[in-house]
């Protein structure tokens, strides 16, 4: 496992519980994607994202996803496994949207895949804004 987490990130706004789950979903199916696989590696990060956002990246090097399944992958009820409800990247998505972000997934290289969650950095009002609307400023 390889981590790199990015310094000095802009705050976001997580419901601390939910997003957990939303990890453990991606590194569970990251897992279960090497199971079969000679080497092993996953690889978590978190790094600035474009359009003042913080990515969380998730990636392994295992069995991949074919074209066809990256369109269905995020529906519910749809696996590529023999085995599971189908549910925990339709959860995660969820999860990401009610986050105001998104997630999509790639092709990792040399092998594996590679999940992208994006999320909305926290932008600190100019003191500017602050003097000319004191009451929309949250304490």
């Amino acid at each position: 496992m390889e981590t790199s987490f990015g310094a000095g990130l802009p705050a976001v706004n997580l419901d601390r519980e939910q997003f957990e789950r939303a990890v453990v979903n991606l590194v569970d199916n990251a897992a279960e994607a090497m199971q079969d696989s000679l080497v092993k590696k996953l690889y978590i990060a978190t790094q600035p994202g474009a359009a003042e956002t913080v990515e969380l990246v998730v990636a392994d090097s295992g069995c991949g996803v074919s074209p066809d399944e990256k369109e269905k992958l995020f529906l519910p009820y749809f696996s590529t496994k023999n085995r599971g409800t189908g549910l925990g990247l339709a959860i995660v998505s969820h999860i990401v949207a009610e986050h105001n972000g998104t997630i999509r997934v790639e092709d990792n290289q040399p092998a594996g895949a590679r999940f992208t969650v994006e999320i909305p950095a926290l932008i600190e009002p100019e003191p500017a804004e602050i003097a000319a609307h004191p009451a929309a400023v949250k304490v």
